[in-house]
């Protein structure tokens, strides 16, 4: 068996004294900062990552600027319920975008969530990133060990002169597979990536089937079963050289603490797909899907919800949020509401988060 690599798992730190019936505290939108503002309701209910920056001293310099901005603003939004204009932050947020070359952040237009997010973790990450020693101990025995040291391995060779919390918290390893295209599903290919948040595909049954209703489970059965390349599609074979039929997939080894998915809620012709996904709010039982050790640990709570209501080419944003409180909020720029639960669940979902139990 191959050791795991040595690391302190984080630890939930919701604490009822810090922030029960704290934390509902609307953001001013600035001119279409609505995905911003839902994002930075979730992130703030992340009480992993409140407790990570809590414990960090912050150099306030470029590559920490995002970082330190946001644990200012998360501290006044969990200061008192009120209102707040997050100038600062999304000034930082177009400041560094700038630096970055990434124009899609730079100005006041509507962007993509979950891009969005993807970038802050990026920019969180890059600000308390420092060289780690990572060494991966034992002799392989079986497959399971050769694919945990080919994961590692990329851990190693991606992460080791990077490392930070917010990998640990945010960051899972899914693995791409190419098998041949018979009973024997021989193994051509394996390649480990890691990832921060999975784009899950919606079923379509048929072009008459935008309302249907779904679970999570069937779109995690679909983002992870096999594709069948062929004909022009075949894959090249670089030990025969030569074209053959084969099937890919995605698997994952790990899944994060905090997991993110969205939905391919736009199809091809820019249509809005509304079908309702329904997934368990206590415990969404993700194991079947993990090829990793410990595979039967992956038992999630969901914590936070990101809507979306509009075409491709705008809209609003809005979150629901469970508060320590176990109540549920809608917050919808400077409105914070208290919601049933009975209701989160509808066709504007376009996020859900999720914090892992076991």
């Amino acid at each position: 068996m191959i050791t795991e690599i040595n690391h302190n798992p984080i630890a939930s730190s919701v604490s009822s004294d810090k922030y029960r019936d704290k934390g509902l505290t609307g953001l001013c939108n600035l001119g279409n900062t609505c995905y911003i503002n839902s994002c930075m309701q979730i992130l703030s209910h992340c009480y992993e990552l409140n407790a990570i920056l809590d414990n960090i001293n912050l150099k306030l310099d470029e590559k920490t600027l995002l970082l330190y901005e946001w644990r200012q603003l998360k501290d006044l939004m969990w200061k008192s319920n009120c209102i707040i204009s997050p100038n600062r932050f999304i000034g930082a947020i177009q400041y560094i975008a700038k630096k970055k070359q990434r124009e899609l952040f730079t100005g006041y237009a509507q962007n993509d969530l979950p891009e969005f997010l993807i970038f802050l973790f990026d920019c969180f990450h890059e600000s308390i990133e420092r060289k780690v020693d990572i060494n991966i101990l034992g002799t392989p025995k079986s497959n399971i060990d050769e694919l945990a040291k080919k994961c590692y391995a990329m851990i190693k060779n991606t992460h080791s002169n990077s490392y930070s919390e917010i990998l640990q918290l945010f960051f899972g390893i899914h693995v791409s597979l190419i098998v041949s295209n018979n009973i024997e599903n021989n193994i051509y290919s394996i390649v480990p990536e890691s990832f921060s948040i999975i784009n899950l595909p919606i079923p379509r049954a048929n072009t008459n089937s935008s309302n249907k209703t779904y679970t999570i489970y069937d779109c995690f059965d679909l983002y992870t079963a096999y594709e069948l390349l062929e004909n022009e599609n075949a894959w090249y074979n670089d030990n025969t050289k030569k074209k053959e039929s084969v099937k890919k997939s995605i698997k994952f080894w790990s899944l994060p603490n905090i997991l993110i998915v969205d939905f391919k809620r736009f199809d091809n012709h820019n249509r809005k797909l509304n079908n309702i996904i329904e997934t368990p709010l206590t415990r969404l039982d993700l194991s079947k899907y993990v090829l990793g050790y410990n595979n039967k640990n992956y038992i999630y709570e969901l914590f936070g919800i990101c809507n979306h209501s509009g075409g491709s080419q705008g809209g609003h944003y809005t979150s629901y949020v469970k508060n320590a409180n176990q109540k549920w909020y809608c917050f919808n720029d400077t409105s914070v509401t208290e919601i049933n639960e009975n209701t989160l669940i509808s066709a504007k979902a376009y996020c859900y988060c999720y914090r892992k139990l076991v």
